[in-house]
């Protein structure tokens, strides 16, 4: 079966997986500031998901929220005390960080972005069929709320022609809900 996003990258997959994301956040938690979230998971479009996924993983409800205090050794590479202090305030009320629970559907779409790094680590691309399961699921959150998908139209700058399905690196902030 041919997917929408056959012919983008994996960067671009990316992008568009963030995008889902954001849609969810905003339109679920409206009054909540997305900025700090929403500057790391763009990164990933910027620079190596051999490194990326390390310092996201710091910032998902699921490794903040069963800490009682910040570990500088843990957390210190990727983000300050305050962050962390700010972080699991954040999240207290709106999710409880179960790993891998559609129900806890905070944590669920957060990871996705994480998810989409991990899916081809240290392997090849092949057809991506597991990068669309991955996108599937989010945008499958976002339609049992009702929410609108975002335009996949958005990512095709970034063909699967380039740097081997990988995609060249490229700065995603302009296609960021959170960040304009």
């Amino acid at each position: 079966m041919f997917h929408k996003l056959a012919q983008v990258s994996m960067n671009g997959r990316m992008a568009y997986t963030i995008m889902c994301v954001e849609a969810f956040l905003v339109n679920q938690y409206p009054d909540r500031d997305w900025h700090l979230i929403a500057e790391k998971m763009w990164a990933a479009t910027t620079t190596n998901w051999g490194d990326w996924p390390d310092m996201y993983c710091c910032y998902l409800p699921e490794i903040i929220l069963p800490e009682q205090d910040y570990d500088r050794k843990y957390f210190g590479p990727y983000m300050t005390q305050q962050e962390f202090e700010q972080l699991k305030a954040f999240y207290s009320g709106i999710t409880e960080g179960r790993e891998d629970d559609p129900t806890d559907e905070v944590n669920y779409m957060l990871n996705k972005p994480f998810e989409m790094a991990m899916v081809y680590e240290g392997t090849c691309i092949g057809d991506g069929h597991e990068s669309f399961e991955i996108i599937d699921e989010a945008e499958k959150v976002l339609k049992d709320h009702h929410i609108a998908l975002p335009d996949h139209n958005l990512v095709k700058f970034s063909p699967s022609s380039e740097f081997n399905g990988w995609g060249n690196d490229f700065d995603g902030t302009h296609l960021s809900i959170i960040l304009k």
